[in-house]
């Protein structure tokens, strides 16, 4: 009886929502990705109607993609890429026609300020998701000469771009806390977890065979990465310890790709260090559940996703102090937690990891089991329930 009122509860919800996920897109290697499939297939699962769109160069499932007048490049914050400006009329009227009764931000970028425009022009609620530590973005990845003339005006912005949402859902506890600290109403924040799909991540696709596709021993320890190939990640830590230190019999594999891999490539492909490229699909799943070890060393992530992503498929995490990934890890039990923006400290983490490979087994063995309600079935219920009282 409980769970058939559930049910009803849910169809209602359906049935009452009919929502626009808006997204700017920089490249194919993207969280911002990731997550609005993720929200798409659980919103088609339980029969909501729910459309991703967004603005880009070549199309891009599942999202409703509107040919972009120009580019934008995003400068320093993410090398050789650039954010696209639609026709604005033709996206209200796309959202006008499809009777959409809520707007959803998912980026603060060139589409995040049309979906605010939109939502105020067509009278219709909008909610914002905060992503993106622009704080961390200003101080420590924009040029030295360019920072103070952007700096300032560009949180004032944020602020007041923020502030005319109906709703702001922010992704960890420390980034509430910065919201209150920043002035926000507590009235329109809403905590908006990480969520995985335990399903689909899951230690069963471990099959050690996989690494020989790359020319990787399956005896060896192998460490990975899985993300954009950027600065933004702080990934030059990974292969700098993997390039001064040589780990015995260990292997440090980099997914992914992104504008700036070609150059880290050059400067660290090796016998230790392998680029396995972008992977996906089965592929990607097999990787994350052979690996050893995951490590993302980033200082600015918000949500860190594929750090879930690696737990949910039992390999224990390295990850820095700062951000959101540090709030699913227990440090010293399901992974290890490092001092941000310090390679002393990130060295003599992976240091003690390489000289107890046992350590590391215990890590993975532990790292499924704590992902407790930071799935995404949980997260996809508390967030339509949040916007369904703005309709």
């Amino acid at each position: 009886m409980v769970r058939q009122g559930f049910r009803r509860m849910k169809d209602a919800l359906a049935a009452k929502l009919r929502v626009a996920w808006v997204a700017d897109i920089f490249d194919e290697v993207s969280g911002i990705i990731t997550d609005t499939e993720e929200m798409y297939e659980l919103a088609q699962s339980h029969g909501f109607f729910w459309q991703p769109v967004t603005t880009y160069k070549k199309p891009i499932a599942p999202f409703h993609i509107f040919n972009p007048l120009l580019p934008i490049p995003t400068g320093s914050f993410y090398k050789g890429t650039s954010m696209y400006v639609p026709d604005f009329l033709r996206v209200v009227q796309f959202f006008r026609k499809n009777t959409f009764n809520v707007l959803v931000s998912n980026t603060p970028g060139v589409m995040g300020m049309l979906a605010m425009a939109a939502a105020k022009y067509l009278s219709l609620p909008w909610v914002d998701i905060y992503h993106t530590d622009i704080d961390y973005y200003m101080n420590d990845l924009s040029n030295r000469i360019v920072k103070p003339f952007v700096k300032n005006p560009a949180l004032f912005f944020l602020k007041q771009y923020q502030k005319q949402a109906d709703l702001i859902f922010v992704r960890t506890q420390e980034f509430y806390d910065l919201m209150i600290k920043k002035g926000h109403s507590k009235e329109k924040l809403r905590y908006y977890p990480a969520g995985v799909n335990a399903r689909h991540w899951n230690p069963e696709h471990g099959d050690r065979a996989v690494f020989e596709t790359f020319g990787i021993a399956p005896e060896m320890t192998v460490v990975i990465f899985v993300g954009r190939i950027t600065k933004v990640k702080d990934i030059e830590f990974l292969l700098r310890y993997f390039a001064e230190e040589k780990p015995e019999r260990a292997v440090c594999a980099v997914i992914g790709g992104g504008p700036e891999k070609d150059g880290y490539e050059k400067k660290y492909a090796g016998d230790n260090i392998r680029f396995l490229g972008v992977q996906r699909g089965t592929a990607l799943q097999k990787l994350y559940a052979s690996a050893d070890l995951y490590v993302l060393p980033s200082a600015s992530e918000t949500l860190g996703k594929t750090v879930l992503e690696a737990m949910a498929s039992g390999t224990g995490v390295v990850v820095s102090d700062k951000g959101g990934p540090k709030d699913y890890v227990t440090d010293g039990k399901n992974g290890v937690i490092f001092k941000a923006h310090d390679y002393g400290s990130f060295r003599s983490a992976m240091q003690r990891l390489m000289a107890d490979r046992g350590k590391i087994q215990e890590l993975g063995d532990n790292a499924r089991a704590s992902i407790g309600d930071h799935t995404d079935e949980k997260l996809f219920e508390s967030f339509t329930g949040h916007i369904a009282e703005l309709v």
